[in-house]
């Protein structure tokens, strides 16, 4: 799964303030418990969205049998309702495959609206998600489209669509989707290519009998594990980093999950590839704030085209655990909410 095959990735650095004011700034979220996949389960790496109905659909990775550490798309959909939000039990989307590239687990969704055609058909969803056929190592992204947001998700037969060949290294997934418009996405994701560990690309794919992938770009300044959403101001990102010197088993999995801003310009080349790191960290949902020693595999709750909800506050989902020898059967998800307009920018 994602926070073991990634140990060699994460990174105890991370974009932050730049100066004592900022610091001051930092705003501390409100911390609430969302929903677990119950007893001997996990669920982790959140894709969220919300509709203009207010309803919430919440991709994770999730284990489908109690206590057996294979990685599922579940969806939990939450209702809202006076009283906070009521999540439906998970729902399995996909799962791996008998045989090939992503035999062994599927993990790290994410879904956005997005029209395209395949084989004859047109499609109003797609998912992009981590695969791997051997254990911790050669993850390459695959895609599944839909005609509906709750499924059913079909499997692209051209998968996987962004590959990655040395089977040593830990390779390419934790992606995130921008729809940039009516045929061309933007696809985040870790890497370990030369232009990791955080990367994007320009990929033309209305049509998927004739996609077009982009060159792969290196994002300065921000580790693996780093997710992003979009407002028509500014470029939101929530990142897992590791911030204690403390040495707790698991090890490998980060303990704050922050979260920063940078100003949009009119061209999003100049601000995802400027020469200067530009990121202003807004706040984070640590030790402190959760009560948990570990918080990570954060994503922000979009719209279902990756861009902010509103300008007033940013919710952000990620999952907690404890430490010591329970620490997986510990994964719940979490929130953490923001209020943005409060941020001096």
């Amino acid at each position: 799964m994602k926070s073991i095959v990634l140990s060699v990735l994460l990174l105890s650095a991370f974009v932050g303030c730049t100066g004592e004011q900022r610091r001051q700034n930092r705003i501390t979220p409100l911390i609430q418990y969302e929903f677990s996949g119950g007893a001997g389960h996990y669920n982790y790496a959140p894709s969220a969205i919300q509709d203009k109905y207010g309803i919430r659909y919440v991709f994770v990775c999730q284990n489908k049998n109690p206590f057996e550490i294979i990685d599922y798309v579940y969806l939990f959909k939450g209702i809202p309702t006076p009283k906070g939000y009521v999540w439906q039990p998970g729902t399995e989307i996909i799962a791996p495959s008998e045989s090939g590239w992503d035999k062994i687990h599927i993990c790290d969704p994410d879904v956005r609206e997005f029209n395209t055609t395949y084989k004859g058909e047109t499609y109003q969803w797609i998912m992009t998600y981590l695969g791997v056929d051997q254990w911790f190592n050669h993850n390459q992204i695959g895609l599944a489209v839909s005609k509906n947001i709750e499924g059913p998700y079909i499997k692209f037969d051209k998968n996987p669509f962004v590959t990655y060949c040395d089977t040593t290294k830990w390779g390419v997934g934790q992606s995130t989707t921008i729809v940039q418009d009516s045929t061309t996405i933007l696809l985040f994701y870790s890497s370990t290519t030369e232009n990791g560990p955080l990367c994007v690309r320009e990929i033309k794919m209305n049509d998927l009998d004739n996609i077009i992938l982009g060159e792969e770009k290196k994002v300065p300044f921000l580790g693996p594990n780093s997710y992003p959403a979009m407002s028509d101001k500014n470029i939101y990102m929530v990142s897992e980093t590791r911030v204690s010197s403390i040495v707790e088993i698991p090890t490998w999995v980060g303990d704050v999950c922050r979260l920063a801003y940078k100003p949009r310009t009119d061209c999003l080349n100049a601000d995802l590839f400027a020469e200067a790191d530009g990121w202003i960290k807004i706040g984070q949902a640590g030790p402190e704030e959760t009560g948990f020693p570990r918080n990570h595999n954060p994503g922000i709750l979009t719209d279902a085209k990756g861009y902010m909800l509103n300008a007033d506050e940013l919710v952000m989902y990620f999952t907690v655990a404890m430490t010591g020898e329970n620490w997986l059967w510990s994964y719940d998800l979490y929130s953490a909410t923001f209020s943005i307009a409060d941020f001096e920018k």
